[in-house]
């Protein structure tokens, strides 16, 4: 399961767009006119909560954000830039 954290730190820095494609729980009808809750790969829609969110990409959450180096409750630290500094920066 996702945090509403996590998703809003993925959504903020563009990882999960309208593109992604995500193993969730959606509603549909099922046979008779019943609604039913069916896991399945659906693109991620802005209105889709965070508990209902299983894959991103074929990936648990948490191991999708730690490939951005984002902690899973959806932190993450800036790391000082390593190498030389752009003059007007030294100046």
């Amino acid at each position: 399961m996702m945090t509403e954290q996590l998703l809003n730190t993925l959504v903020e820095r563009k990882l999960v767009t309208e593109e992604t494609i995500v193993y969730a729980n959606v509603k549909t009808t099922g046979l008779g006119g019943t609604p039913t809750i069916v896991k399945k790969d659906v693109y991620w829609y802005p209105g889709m909560p965070a508990g209902a969110i299983l894959d991103i990409e074929g990936m648990t959450p948490e191991r999708f954000a730690k490939a951005y180096n984002i902690k899973p409750d959806g932190t993450s630290k800036e790391y000082k830039k390593r190498g030389r500094k752009p003059k007007h920066e030294s100046a």
